[in-house]
């Protein structure tokens, strides 16, 4: 679990922090009374943000998903996603903390809640993120974790055994739980559709990062860096800087999963397998 230390002009997501710890520890209780405490916080009286802790309420008195778990794309992301929490399910998470985008997320109270939702259901009621897996139809592309990360090798165990259940999704993601996908391997075997993509950001040493790149399931690595000014993905003078960063060759993300390459989302082709691909921090 990772906590990000927000500046004091950021008083509502510390507080919006303490929910996701008490939904990561598990106990009922704790979860139960903290949203309470957001319910009755002068900061949170807005209808939207009530209207979403009254779902959260649902969820946790039912059981029910009361926000769609698996997000279908749009132009940036033509991909169904799934997301949870970012930090407290990040085992893995180093400097990446400091310039997370997920947390920008929890200005939209529908999208926190849906985040609080999935991040419940990981650990409370797993059968209904697989049932809701199983309803899409046809041949689809999931990006596992959007925001958040796989926080424990129950999570790694439940995706890679989903993939292995539903042979019609290609599956693809960004992780650095790597200590996870190390100790999976030791007893198990890997889906054929699922692709790792290591992470920057971490906290782990480069001996690992080597071992992770040797897993049969890892395309490579995908590294965020800092080009100094506000990127416009895609752009020749953001793709310049962003290989200026490098002393070989890499490949630019253009930000839009769905137009990379003209054989598909390069994070997710084989034929990318073990070549850099990188992108400014946005």
């Amino acid at each position: 679990m990772k906590i990000k230390l927000f500046k004091s002009t950021a008083p509502k997501f510390a507080k919006l922090q303490g929910l996701t710890i008490a939904i990561q520890s598990g106990d009922q209780q704790v979860i139960s009374k903290v949203l309470y405490s957001l319910q009755i916080d002068i900061d949170f009286q807005g209808v939207a943000w009530q209207k979403a802790f009254n779902k959260l309420t649902d969820l946790f008195a039912t059981g029910n998903p009361q926000f769609t778990i698996f997000m279908k794309g749009n132009s940036k992301l033509p991909f169904y996603a799934f997301s949870t929490l970012p930090g407290v399910t990040c085992p893995g998470a180093g400097d990446c903390i400091d310039f997370c985008y997920s947390y920008r997320a929890w200005r939209y109270p529908s999208a926190f809640a849906r985040q609080c939702q999935n991040a419940w259901l990981m650990i409370f009621n797993r059968p209904a993120i697989a049932l809701s897996l199983s309803k899409i139809k046809g041949d689809f592309d999931l990006r596992l974790y959007v925001d958040g990360d796989f926080a424990n090798m129950i999570d790694l165990d439940f995706w890679m055994t989903q993939c292995k259940l539903n042979p019609q999704m290609k599956a693809y993601g960004y992780s650095k739980s790597f200590a996870l996908f190390l100790a999976y391997e030791i007893t198990n075997t890997w889906p054929i559709n699922y692709m790792l993509n290591i992470s920057s950001g971490h906290n782990s040493s480069p001996q690992i990062v080597e071992y992770v790149k040797a897993l049969s399931i890892t395309r490579g690595e995908f590294i965020a860096v800092n080009i100094g000014f506000k990127p416009n993905h895609g752009s020749i003078e953001t793709n310049a800087a962003i290989r200026a960063k490098f002393d070989h060759k890499i490949f630019p993300c253009p930000g839009k999963c769905g137009s990379c390459t003209g054989l598909g989302h390069a994070c997710g082709l084989p034929q990318m397998k073990f070549k850099t691909i990188a992108i400014a921090i946005h």
